[in-house]
C-alpha cells in the first residue's frame, strides 16, 4: 500500500470492500498512535456498513484534539486495500467532518497484519 505525505502527515487511498459493496476511500490518514481503526461512518452507509443500533457500544475516543463518542462494533469480514479482516472490531463515527479525514487506519489494523510503515519507500508492507 502506497502512500503519500500531506502536512506532514501519511495519507493514503484504499478500497474498502464490504458485503460485496466497495469504495475507494481517497484521503485516509495511517496513525499509529490511533489504538483503532475509524471510519466515517456517512461514507460507510456508501458501501452498506450499517451502524448496529442494536448491539450499539458507545467508547470515548482521547487524543491531542480532546474527546469524541465513536460507535465500536464488529464486522464479520471486511476488506482493507489487500487486507482481509474478519472478526475485526472497528469504531464509526464523525471522522470527515470532525478532522477532514475519510477513515483513520489505526495500529489495531497494523498489528493484525503485522505491517510496517516504511517512511523511506512511502509504503506500508508486511514485516
Amino acid at each position: 500500500m502506497r502512500f503519500q505525505m500531506n502536512d506532514h502527515l501519511p495519507l493514503v487511498s484504499v478500497e474498502i470492500k464490504y458485503n460485496g459493496n466497495r469504495k475507494t476511500f481517497n484521503n485516509v490518514l495511517l496513525d499509529t498512535g490511533c489504538s483503532s481503526t475509524i471510519l466515517d461512518t456517512d461514507l460507510c452507509e456508501e458501501i452498506g456498513l450499517m451502524l448496529d443500533l442494536e448491539n450499539v457500544v458507545t467508547r470515548k475516543m482521547y487524543g491531542i484534539g480532546g474527546t469524541e463518542i465513536c460507535i465500536e462494533q464488529e464486522v464479520s469480514s471486511m476488506t482493507i486495500d489487500m487486507f482481509q479482516l474478519d472478526k475485526f472490531t472497528i469504531q464509526l463515527g464523525d471522522v470527515r467532518e470532525m478532522h477532514g479525514f475519510d477513515d483513520v487506519i489505526g495500529s489495531d489494523f497494523f498489528l493484525a497484519h503485522e505491517l510496517i510503515i516504511d517512511f523511506e519507500n512511502m509504503e506500508v508492507r508486511k514485516n
